[in-house]
């Protein structure tokens, strides 16, 4: 998951490199950061067990 988002971040700064429009760009980013916040949010609540004790 980390290396899609990561090809979908370099995928999004080609376009901006090929300057193509607006709208492109901004819905590039907002679904990096709508994919990001989704793994964040599997990565926090997932159960790693590391034997942590907080």
């Amino acid at each position: 998951m980390d290396t899609l988002i990561f090809g979908g971040l370099l995928a999004t700064l080609y376009a901006l490199h090929r300057q193509r429009s607006r709208a492109v760009l901004l819905g590039g980013w907002w679904i990096m950061l709508v994919l990001t916040i989704i793994l964040l949010s599997h990565h926090i609540t997932s159960g790693l067990k590391l034997g942590l004790s907080y």
